[in-house]
């Protein structure tokens, strides 16, 4: 089954509100085994949304809209829906009725304009709304000639979100009954590699691959995902075909894949570190903190993080961390061997299994003559010895901090994964 989502309402062209509808309709979709194809999103104009409503019933096999069902002037779907498929809009009493009893059971009169909710296009039924006053729209028949099915539920998130699941997710069930299947997605998450880079080592992969599908997208302008999408009649099915998959990818790119799905970073390194029963400290210089609130943000993380030093200036770096002044007067702060020292002195000043330490120029300008976006990450062993990365970000301040952090992490990472 073929299905489209047009979404209703100026104040979604106008960005005042995020559209969260069409991300948790497509959702629940794609666990029903319904192929979206396409998703709309028009203002309040009567005759837009009429053309929208037509071109989609011309394309798909069921129509979802949301928004556009209130009492209000520029409510405009029920009419819409009504001129696409050359219908009248009917007054239907039961409605007004209930409508009445609702507001009546809160001691409350109903004005004429709430009436205009218990108008329907003729030949379609009403869908209920079992936690607001809008009535949906259902409409089981044909169009052109071609059987189609459209259902019209309100915007409001909590309407939309019980109608959805209650009616319009077992009605389409039911009708793909027997032909049924089900789409199942995985995500493999990647950090340290470009999308390009990434594209390049499974590209015969990504161009032939069928079912499943896999398709690259950058996140947060610093990991790169791979969705894996799988289309199969069990679940059993689909995790068949997509561990199959998965294990190929790994096979070329398994060195940059820290996790799956909702998996972050610093939720994998502070489980890494609880299996290997070790804990961590930091030293940060141009993440400012940054480093440590990621890790606090991960479940679990106060068996493992003991804490940190934030040692921006020269100073501190030398009394706190005991960096040896030579090496700053030397190497200059943004160095490798600023960063080893600092990681060795979080080390022995918390007590940790290992350390991470960063330093480097996040811009706009450098202190330290090093080019904007030059970062040394340093990693202390539980040996006493310490391992370090120059790193080279582009970006925005906040993106090389934000970037400088995970990168820190992301060694950490695979250290513990090579160590097992």
């Amino acid at each position: 089954m073929k299905a489209e989502i047009l979404c209703v309402g100026s104040e979604l062209l106008l960005g005042q509100i995020t559209d969260t509808n069409a991300v948790y309709m497509a959702q629940g979709l794609a666990r029903a085994g319904v192929d979206l194809y396409r998703k709309t999103t028009v203002g309040d104009n009567l005759e837009r949304i009429s053309g929208a409503i037509s071109a989609s019933l011309r394309r798909a096999d069921c129509l979802i809209v949301t928004g556009g069902l209130g009492p209000t002037t520029d409510d405009l779907t029920r009419e819409a829906i009504a001129n696409a498929l050359g219908v009248s809009l009917d007054y239907d009493e039961r409605l007004a009725q209930n409508l009445r009893n609702f507001f009546a059971k809160r001691s409350m009169n109903i004005g004429e304009t709430f009436l205009r909710q218990a108008y329907l296009p003729n030949g379609t039924q009403e869908l209920p709304n079992p936690v607001g006053t809008a009535p949906g729209v259902w409409f089981d028949g044909e169009f052109e000639g071609q059987p189609k099915l459209i259902f019209a539920i309100p915007g409001v998130p909590r309407e939309m979100k019980a109608m959805f699941d209650g009616t319009i997710i077992p009605a389409l069930l039911e009708k793909s009954e027997g032909e049924r299947m089900i789409i199942v997605s995985r995500v493999l998450r990647t950090f340290g590699i470009g999308e390009s880079g990434l594209a390049d080592q499974v590209e015969d992969i990504l161009t032939t691959a069928q079912n499943p599908t896999v398709a690259p997208l950058i996140f947060g302008n610093t990991e790169v995902h791979l969705r894996l999408t799988a289309k199969t009649r069990t679940e059993e099915e689909a995790t068949k075909l997509l561990d199959e998959m998965e294990d190929r990818i790994r096979e070329r790119v398994g060195q940059y894949i820290f996790g799956r799905d909702d998996q972050t970073l610093p939720q994998v390194v502070v489980g890494a570190l609880a299996g290997h029963k070790a804990t961590l400290s930091v030293a940060e210089s141009l993440t400012g903190g940054m480093l440590g609130a990621f890790l606090t943000e991960a479940t679990g993380a106060s068996k493992v993080f003991l804490g940190g030093v934030i040692a921006y200036a020269p100073g501190l770096k030398i009394d706190v961390l005991e960096v040896p002044e030579v090496d700053i007067d030397t190497n200059t702060v943004v160095s490798e061997q600023v960063a080893r020292q600092m990681a060795l002195g979080a080390q022995k000043q918390l007590s940790s299994t290992y350390a991470l330490s960063t330093t480097g120029e996040a811009g706009p300008d450098s202190a330290s003559g090093a080019p904007v976006g030059t970062v040394y990450i340093g990693l202390a062993l539980p040996d006493k010895t310490a391992i370090t990365e120059k790193r080279e970000f582009f970006g925005d301040r906040e993106a090389i901090r934000r970037r400088s952090s995970l990168a820190a992490l992301d060694l950490l990472r695979r250290h513990l994964h090579d160590n097992l």
